[in-house]
């Protein structure tokens, strides 16, 4: 039977003096009208179906002994409209799109624990711990209360009311979340880097060129966190605030140290490794603005002749991956081939050789001890007049690496307003935010709100495949005493997870700041 149902037992209604007979009536009517109350609930019938078959209880009841069932037939009419209400406040849930079922998920849970034998034999002083009970996620809860009229079917009502803040979104709702297996609590992958990609066009019998990459393994280990509150025994009896408690306090605690850091963490002791701290991830603006790579004096290796002499071709001495088609590289010191001192857009045959289109050859390079590049990516300095939607533009299209494409951006709710108030120079509104479904979308690519992101900042990557949470344990709430508490009347409530967060690769996220991105791309 499911949960808050109504029963027979319910109504503990008296039937001493009944003949049998009599007593068999009132519990078949009783159980209709537990039927009529449970679909009403459920929304399956309608407030004028619900009359209705009232109605039809009530014509029984007269019929089988008007004097002796007048005061059950009061009751009935009571019950009634106290349904009839009950069933147009769940037609309103459900025209709104609303379930009883998901608006009660977590509770469900929160009675079903209070229920519990465990808990009762924890209570009674039985057991000294409750034992684990797991499963508790705010995913789909809605915190809202989860029933609007001025009736009851029961005395308690189950309205939650709380000044505690919960945020909306944690990052465990941005980033894929996986299921740990319990005998692995480290989790390793490789890490492939140092390409040459060496391909070549030869002759039928020419020897193909060699390539090469390195691998290395990397680790993530499991870490735990959690908090305990000590609860005087008394509040045990009062379920309103067990489950206020329980649902506003202890998992909300856990799950705003996941999110500091899954963002922030240092990797120090029992930290774990956070995107903004991790090697290799850093604002786009950062990565625009400064050289992605340079070569030294020496570096070059050659300088040949490429499209009959109209352009040159420049092998490097060592491969250099980081080098992306669409950047652009700035040569110096060349002294036979002049024309390569200058800037030219990458265009890349292998790892080590460069197409410099533009740069006529003109002969055997003898400066190549002196020569050195710098490479910059082409978004810097390159759009005009720039706003906060080009800036996230620019963004989207920078941060693709390798397999890597940011496929969202986090914003904090302001810098969201901010964006979607931006106007033109004549005060017309720029409509930089469109809303899809209840979804604002910045630039094509959907925006999460999260105040985990300050003001004015940015972060965004592949949350899908450039890291992962792993639940190892998941949150849990579970009771405790010991000698100490028993003295003063108290019990311990836990809740706790362990989690491990492999980032797999750092540089497919971004965190900077707004302003100075614009202030990077902005053409001068």
């Amino acid at each position: 039977m499911k949960k808050n149902f109504v029963t027979v037992a319910d109504f503990a209604q008296k039937m001493d003096g009944m003949t049998e007979e009599q007593k068999a009536f009132v519990e078949k009517m009783l159980q209709l009208t537990c039927d009529v109350v449970n679909k009403s609930r459920e929304g399956e019938l309608s407030p004028e179906e619900v009359e209705d078959k009232f109605k039809s209880i009530n014509d029984q009841l007269k019929a089988f002994d008007a004097e002796k069932f007048n005061s059950l037939i009061k009751d009935n009419q009571d019950l009634c409209d106290q349904v009839k209400q009950l069933g147009e406040t769940v037609k309103k849930l459900k025209e709104k799109g609303l379930s009883m079922e998901v608006i009660n998920k977590f509770d469900e849970k929160v009675q079903k624990m209070l229920d519990s034998t465990k808990f009762k034999d924890f209570v009674s002083g039985i057991s000294t711990r409750s034992g684990a009970f797991d499963g508790f996620s705010l995913k789909e809860v809605s915190m809202a209360s989860n029933y609007s009229g001025d009736n009851l079917i029961t005395q308690q009502t189950e309205k939650v009311v709380s000044a505690v803040n919960n945020k909306k979104l944690h990052m465990r709702n941005v980033v894929a979340v996986l299921q740990g297996d319990p005998e692995y609590p480290q989790l390793a992958f490789a890490q492939v880097y140092d390409f040459d990609r060496n391909a070549a066009f030869v002759s039928e019998n020419g020897s193909l060129p060699e390539s090469s990459f390195k691998v290395k393994e990397v680790t993530a280990a499991t870490k735990r966190v959690g908090t305990h509150i000590k609860i005087s025994k008394r509040m045990l009896k009062s379920r309103v605030y067990l489950r206020s408690f329980i649902l506003n306090m202890l998992p909300e605690a856990v799950l705003m140290a996941e999110d500091f850091q899954i963002l922030f963490g240092d990797g120090n002791g029992e930290n774990l490794q956070g995107i903004v701290g991790t090697t290799g991830v850093g604002s786009v603006e950062g990565f625009i603005g400064t050289s992605i790579s340079t070569g030294a004096a020496g570096c070059i290796e050659s300088v040949s002749s490429y499209n009959g002499g109209a352009d040159c071709v420049v092998e490097l001495k060592n491969p250099d991956d980081k080098i992306i088609d669409g950047m652009t590289i700035t040569f110096a010191n060349a002294v036979v081939n002049t024309s390569l001192n200058g800037t030219f857009p990458v265009k890349k045959l292998t790892d080590k050789k460069l197409l410099i289109s533009g740069a006529a050859y003109t002969g055997t390079e003898t400066g190549k001890a002196s020569m050195t590049y710098t490479v910059k990516h082409g978004a810097f300095k390159s759009v005009d007049l720039p706003n906060s939607g080009d800036a996230i533009k620019t963004a989207f299209a920078v941060m693709s690496y390798a397999q890597f494409a940011a496929n969202c951006i986090v914003l904090n709710p302001i810098t969201v307003n901010s964006i979607a108030s931006e106007k033109d120079s004549l005060g017309r509104n720029l409509g930089l935010v469109e809303n899809r479904n209840g979804v604002n979308y910045i630039a094509g690519k959907p925006v999460i709100e999260s105040t985990n992101i300050p003001a004015g900042d940015y972060l965004l990557g592949d949350f899908v495949n450039g890291a992962n949470l792993v639940d190892y344990t998941s949150l849990s709430l579970e009771w405790a005493d010991d000698v100490t508490t028993k003295l003063k009347n108290q019990v311990v409530l836990i809740a706790q997870e362990e989690v491990i967060f492999p980032i797999y690769m750092p540089w497919a996220f971004a965190y900077g700041n707004i302003a100075s991105l614009i202030t990077a791309i902005t053409k001068s």
